[in-house]
């Protein structure tokens, strides 16, 4: 079993590195325990950050927002595969549903990887700043949610654009900038009804606010 997931582990990492391999990875038929791996991975990166980010509140908080913040991804994930989906089949390269999964999962990896990499910087600043710090740390978080997505619209891009060299289809950006800001919203929203994240530091925690609009 282990040998088996270093290899998928090594089949991820170079994927997510070389976006031709990726392409051809994509539209494999085989390896349905890769796409385990990925979610299983995914889902533990999502996790170390969303404990840095809760932490500010207390290992309560902290062990919410590990729990939540994979299912903010997943859960949008799965919202907007129809519309990927359509997207894919009418101006992409027209690929199968696990194809698109697959690719979904490794935007999703690329997206993972990039907030756990400053996991340890998330917690520097958590640690050290005061609850009056609220407002710095949640723009801090913005800002890296922001990056963090960009990224993985970036990957799906190039990656779109090698399982199309593949089947030799051309494709627009339109595809991959339009589902991504379908992504966006969908994503801001789910986190609006996910809240708290944080917490405010001068009032009780509670995992969940009742919902009141949207985050428009």
């Amino acid at each position: 079993m282990m040998t088996v997931w270093r290899e998928h582990a090594a089949t991820w990492w170079d994927a997510l590195l070389h976006p031709q391999r990726a392409g051809q990875l994509v539209l494999s038929q085989e390896k349905t325990g890769l796409n385990l791996f990925f979610v299983f991975t995914v889902v533990l990166l999502y996790g170390m950050y969303g404990f840095c980010m809760g932490l500010f509140n207390g290992s309560l908080a902290a062990v919410v927002s590990a729990m939540k913040l994979p299912f903010l991804y997943m859960a949008t994930g799965l919202i907007s595969f129809p519309a990927f989906y359509v997207l894919s089949c009418v101006f992409g390269p027209r690929l199968q549903r696990g194809q698109c999964i697959r690719l979904l999962l490794l935007a999703s990896s690329s997206n993972a990887v990039a907030l756990a990499s400053y996991a340890p910087i998330n917690l520097f600043f958590t640690l050290t700043t005061s609850n009056h710090g609220y407002l710095f740390l949640s723009l801090m978080h913005v800002g890296v949610f922001a990056v963090s997505g960009v990224i993985s619209v970036v990957v799906i891009v190039f990656v779109f654009r090698a399982v199309a060299e593949s089947v030799k289809r051309r494709i627009t950006w339109a595809v991959a900038v339009l589902w991504g800001v379908l992504y966006g919203f969908v994503g801001t929203e789910m986190a609006w009804v996910l809240r708290p994240w944080i917490g405010w530091w001068n009032e009780p925690y509670t995992p969940f606010r009742p919902l009141e609009r949207s985050f428009i």
